[in-house]
């Protein structure tokens, strides 16, 4: 839940309109740029730090329909993991919006600079916890950005100004640009982790061992769209967002027409790996301790139906970056919300 309201409240409303409006502005004028996105910086903060606290103060009244399989201990134990996770929310709320600034410059080295937290894997024999990098979370999404990289204006002058009616205007029609490209893109940005609020639900209700088995395999299957789908989209991003606005619709096809058929032919031979090798992989990775077979084959097959989607959530992520950088936000939408219904209907 705190991941969906990062996703709703923040990553939504970044990612379709921050970066046509500030490459636009930054033809104009860097200034204005760099002031429009230290607004974005401030204003994401605190409001993602006032949705938080909201969060924490209901996080037992999530229990009853995020977890309905849980007894009473299991849901303690999650209201105390929720509340926990609410922290992280503001933190990455910076982060993705000093990535989104990087990524309309075209910055992918500074971009892809995280942090790494450890999290416990297991306990081994003599009862010391063994320590890993933290699981990928669904998305893609790893450890915040730490700052802005050296030299950046955003090091000269903090992100200290609130937000203002000037710096969401773009500077070749004269209005607000930042909120009807916003709207929409809030409804179809959390259907992806509304999806697996589902997936989830409906494993609580399953045998001990489901839910772990939804997560892990997700985490294996972000894997691939991530290092591909995710980021050739994001790079071609910011070049299909220039093209459009320059109204060369030449360019604009071709590179999206380059990039489809890149992540086309790249992820269908990533699900194909995936599937042969899923199973070797999560034994490897997580087997041991109370991660017996018994887990290591529950959480295989979840994968291999995992897989068959590597393709799709791949191509996905470069067609909808195609549509927001021509600012038209509904079709997305549509096509989202028409999979959501979907989904919850075979689920």
């Amino acid at each position: 839940m705190p991941e969906l309201a990062l996703d709703v409240v923040i990553a939504s409303g970044l990612a379709a309109p921050f970066i046509p409006i500030f490459a636009a502005l930054r033809r104009e004028d860097l200034t204005a740029a760099q002031d429009f996105g230290r607004t974005v910086l401030t204003g994401a903060v605190l409001v993602m730090g006032a949705v938080a606290a909201v969060l924490f103060v209901v996080a037992p009244q999530t229990a009853g329909f995020i977890a309905p399989g849980f007894d009473a201990a299991q849901r303690e134990l999650y209201v105390s993991l929720f509340r926990v996770m609410c922290i992280t929310p503001v933190i990455f709320a910076a982060s993705i919006a000093l990535g989104e600034v990087l990524v309309a410059e075209q910055r992918f080295l500074f971009y892809g600079a995280r942090a790494t937290p450890l999290q416990p894997r297991h306990r081994n024999r003599d009862g010391r916890a063994e320590w890993q990098p933290r699981h990928l979370r669904p998305g893609g999404r790893g450890g915040p950005r730490l700052a802005p990289p050296p030299r950046h204006p955003y090091r000269r002058h903090p992100p200290n100004e609130f937000p203002t009616p000037a710096a969401t205007r773009c500077p070749d029609e004269g209005d607000p640009r930042v909120h009807p490209a916003h709207a929409p893109k809030m409804a179809s940005h959390p259907i992806e982790p509304l999806t697996f609020l589902f997936f989830t639900s409906l494993a609580t209700t399953f045998g001990v061992g489901s839910v772990s088995a939804v997560s892990f395999a997700r985490n294996f299957q972000s894997v691939p769209v991530s290092l591909i789908g995710v980021s050739i989209s994001l790079a071609a991003f910011p070049t299909l967002a220039a093209a459009y606005a320059a109204g060369d619709r030449r360019r604009f096809t071709g590179i999206l027409g380059t990039n489809l058929v890149t992540i086309a032919v790249l992820s269908i031979a990533a699900a194909g790996g995936l599937f042969l090798v899923g199973g070797f992989a999560i034994r490897v990775l997580l087997g041991g301790g109370e991660f017996d077979a018994d887990d290591v084959a529950r959480t295989s097959l979840v994968l291999g139906a995992f897989a068959l989607s590597v393709p799709f959530e791949g191509l996905g992520h470069l067609l909808a970056r195609a549509v927001y950088a021509t600012r038209n936000t509904l079709l997305a939408v549509l096509a989202s919300l028409a999979g959501f219904v979907v989904t919850l209907l075979v689920g």
